[in-house]
């Protein structure tokens, strides 16, 4: 009896998943405040300054005041890639047809380092927090050149700083969960 080896039609190449991703550092327009630190939507204002004594009075600022927003957005995260190589007998124009055999379910949770879930937690105090929540895209397939195809996967990724205690760096954890169908 003759046994006959059919080759697979996709061959695995290279999957990378990034261990450690840096976002860009948040800047001060990005919660609504100029470079001196003074808020960009606060209309210009003049404060009674009254002299008493020895002491100075004047208006207090509250934090709500200062910054106008507390949401932050990174759009397009690049968390992890595929890469696998097209048969010969696969080869054809049509742009689809090489992702057609590969599907993707992908499952995104992010943890700070205490566990607390759609977290970062601070480097040096796990009671600051920053609220961090993804939005999965739909994975991309792209040809890299004939023989080989780069499936991507991101994400958004939005940011609540309105628990976050202290200024400094955040960390947590991404767990991706990928599975072909």
């Amino acid at each position: 009896m003759a046994t006959s080896h059919a080759r697979p039609a996709f061959s695995a190449d290279n999957l990378k998943i990034y261990k450690n991703r840096k976002l860009d550092k948040v800047t001060l327009s990005e919660i609504g405040l100029s470079k001196s630190g003074i808020s960009t939507s606060l209309s210009p204002f003049e404060a009674d300054v009254r002299w008493n004594s020895s002491d100075v009075d004047t208006p207090e600022l509250f934090l709500e005041q200062v910054h106008t927003t507390t949401r932050i957005s990174r759009k397009n995260v690049l968390l992890w890639y595929y890469q696998f190589n097209v048969n010969d007998d696969d080869d054809d124009d049509d742009n689809d047809s090489f992702s057609r055999g590969r599907a993707f379910d992908v499952e995104y949770r992010i943890l700070s380092r205490s566990g607390v879930e759609n977290a970062l937690s601070h480097k040096n105090d796990s009671s600051s927090i920053i609220k961090a929540y993804l939005t999965e895209k739909p994975v991309e397939c792209e040809r890299k050149n004939k023989k080989k195809i780069r499936c991507l996967g991101r994400v958004d990724l939005d940011l609540d700083i309105s628990r976050a205690k202290k200024s400094g760096k955040y960390f947590g954890t991404i767990e991706i969960t990928i599975i072909t169908i």
